[in-house]
């Protein structure tokens, strides 16, 4: 690459988002749509000539771009606010894909006339919205601290796992003309390894770190350190042919568990602002404007699907999961658009020879429609919900009122007891162990593939040695914590199996003792097959290497007994610390989230008894609970106004409160 070509392009990017962010600023609009629109001005295809020499070095810079948006993201959740939002998140994730795909097949078949794969990989495209675009919308617009964008993000983090496992089946559907189930089984089970692995040795090891670095009050090495963590990951996650967005997010949610997540979050706002301006450049520069033109009617068709087909699965879905409507509203208009995935799922029917060029540009162009009109139909989304609302018959409402109520009892009510809870605690903990074999053994497997020559010919010489006995190592603790875990819940089982009354009785106590002794030993043998058959390709040949390794880890295991065993306490208190601990307030977000309190904008009726009355005669804090923090009138805003402040028919009221105080606020204007 030449230096002074990149230099070029990276000015003329900038130069053009600078310019085009500043506009866009002053007349409103997203910057979003400007950062594509430039990216379409410069690009090859608007004007006959390219302003970019190489493409090919925006394009990185712009996928440095997606992990810092995607790193951010998830440094303003933690592991305790996904748990909290999963009832909501899993369901409308897998109702919204299933109808997308159905929809997509039915276009592509009975519309454009298409065979059953291509539009099968078009019900792909249009199946997973975007979240990195959604992530960059909704922080232009300061929204990032109300409910609903909380589901839009678990949603499509959601979709984008599912969509993983989904291109697995359509590429076995296209090599071998069936559904191969197992081709999708196998890339999934990969896919929650790689999570579990990332999620748990990151839960125990990168917040510890971090806490140790930030002590030295150095930003450099806070900073440095994260995001070393950050791209290490991102680059195994696209190792594995994973979406280097899940890596990023995955270790931002690790990183939120520490103390320093604040000073992190604002430590990298300058480096996601410039790089995913760049991201959205490189939307731009793949937009084909002849070939567009020529599947205008497809892309407008389609994307109107997308737009109008999540709008209905994900409110529908959130409706179904108990959420109130207008936040369901919201969630799903929020969700009325695609992204990134579209274009890998058309990329790889095309590398396949699965599809033809035409749904690319059709992939293309419906990415870039949407995402240009999202921002736009968010906006509208306040005060469509509140109308649909309003509109709302008030029999309906009370319908959806209890129904939201049956929903949370059914939640609470569903709780386990405590042998219950015992049981599947270590019934999850037991899996748990042995996933975490399996990381350890696939991780040594893929190393295996690698050449160390250029390191030391010794090492590529005797690396299956060296990985194998490694591997083998780290399995160790793994084995102890699997014998005590196997005993823990062999007494659950027998708790819960033997009534209370009985559990004294010499039976009951010769029933438990045998228990004990299957469990510990069957857990133990399961684990060691499980060994046996993930290190077969890693395995010396050597059987003096193999004694020798065994005789090691024997010996690592008898006298490590009882600190493998401390440390197996301490990995679980840590664990348990971080599902159990309260939320704290993320960086992104006030207090007001904390206290489940957000501002709405309402707008005060013709027909309204305050219209002419001020603030202070109001008295809406005293009759509602419900605060006035801001009055639009006529283009213009008036923060913080006076008790004095008159209201007017058709002014619209920026109001802070919870939902109930928020609702009954809303009946007063009308």
């Amino acid at each position: 690459m030449d230096t002074t070509s990149f230099i070029q392009d990276l000015a003329v990017v900038l130069v053009a988002a600078g310019a085009v962010a500043a506009l866009f600023t002053y007349i409103g609009w997203p910057k979003v749509i400007g950062y594509i629109l430039v990216g379409a001005v410069v690009g090859k295809y608007t004007f006959g000539g390219s302003l970019v020499i190489n493409q090919g070095s925006i394009e990185v810079l712009g996928q440095i771009g997606v992990i810092f948006l995607m790193f951010t993201l998830g440094l303003e959740f933690s592991v305790q606010k996904l748990k909290k939002v999963g009832h909501v998140i899993f369901p409308t994730a897998l109702l919204d894909m299933a109808v997308m795909i159905w929809a997509g097949h039915f276009v592509g078949t009975k519309i454009f006339g298409w065979g059953t794969v291509q539009s099968l990989f078009l019900g792909a495209a249009i199946s997973d919205s975007a979240t990195t675009m959604l992530a960059k919308t909704i922080n232009e617009m300061g929204w990032g601290g109300r409910r609903f964008t909380r589901y839009i993000f678990g949603i499509t983090i959601t979709e984008d796992i599912m969509c993983v496992g989904l291109i697995a089946l359509l590429t076995g559907l296209v090599k071998s003309g069936s559904l191969q189930f197992s081709a999708m089984l196998h890339s999934m089970g990969g896919l929650v390894l790689f999570m579990t692995g990332v999620i748990v040795f990151g839960l125990l090891l990168v917040p510890r770190l971090l806490n140790r670095v930030a002590r030295l009050k150095d930003d450099e090495s806070l900073l440095l350190t994260m995001l070393g963590i950050c791209f290490l990951v991102s680059f195994i996650a696209a190792r594995l042919d994973y979406n280097l967005a899940l890596g990023a997010f995955l270790v931002g949610v690790m990183g939120a568990e520490s103390d320093a997540v604040r000073r992190i979050y604002h430590l990298c706002q300058p480096l996601r602002t410039m790089f995913s301006a760049i991201f959205f450049v490189t939307i731009g520069l793949l937009i084909e404007p002849a070939q567009m033109w020529a599947n205008g009617a497809a892309i407008i068709g389609v994307s109107l699907l997308v737009i109008v087909g999540k709008a209905i699965n994900c409110t529908v879905g959130s409706l179904l999961t108990g959420q109130d409507l207008k936040n369901s509203i919201q969630t799903g208009i929020g969700l009325g658009q695609i992204g990134e995935f579209a274009y890998l799922v058309a990329l790889i029917g095309l590398s396949i020879d699965a599809v033809d060029s035409s749904l690319y540009q059709i992939a293309v162009g419906v990415s870039v429609l949407t995402t240009i009109v999202n921002p736009f139909l968010l906006r509208a989304s306040d005060p469509f919900a509140d109308w649909v609302v309003r509109k709302t018959p008030a029999r309906w409402k009370e319908y959806l009122d209890t129904y939201a109520n049956w929903t949370e009892r059914f939640l609470h009510s569903s709780v386990p007891s405590d042998k219950g809870r015992s049981l599947r605690f270590n019934l999850v903990m037991l899996l748990l162990h042995m996933a975490l074999v399996a990381v350890v053994y696939i991780a040594a497997g893929l190393l295996a593939q690698l050449d160390f020559t250029r390191f030391s010919p010794w090492i590529e010489a005797n690396k299956k040695i060296l990985l194998w006995g490694t591997a083998s190592l780290l399995a160790i603790p793994n084995a102890i914590f699997t014998f005590y875990r196997a005993d823990a819940l062999s007494v659950a089982v027998t708790n819960v199996l033997i009534p209370p009354k009985a559990q004294e009785t010499l039976w009951a106590e010769s029933f438990q003792r045998l228990t004990r002794v299957l469990f510990g030993v069957s857990g133990v043998i399961i684990l060691f097959v499980e060994m046996a058959l993930l290190s077969g390709s890693i395995m010396p040949e050597e059987g003096w290497a193999r004694a020798l390794i065994a005789v090691i880890l024997l010996l690592t295991a008898v006298f490590g007994w009882k600190f493998f065993r401390r440390l197996g306490a301490d990995s679980l208190a840590t664990l348990r610390g971080v599902l159990t601990k309260e939320v704290e307030t993320n960086p992104a977000e006030s207090a007001a989230e904390l206290l489940d309190i957000h501002t709405e904008r309402l707008t005060v009726s013709g027909s309204s008894t305050v219209c002419g009355q001020s603030l202070r005669a109001l008295n809406l804090r005293a009759r509602v609970g419900a605060s006035v923090i801001g009055i639009e009138r006529e283009g213009a805003t008036h923060v913080n106004p006076t008790p004095d402040a008159t209201l007017e028919a058709g002014d619209v009221l920026l109001v802070l409160g919870d939902n109930d105080q928020i609702e009954r606020t809303r009946k007063l204007l009308a």
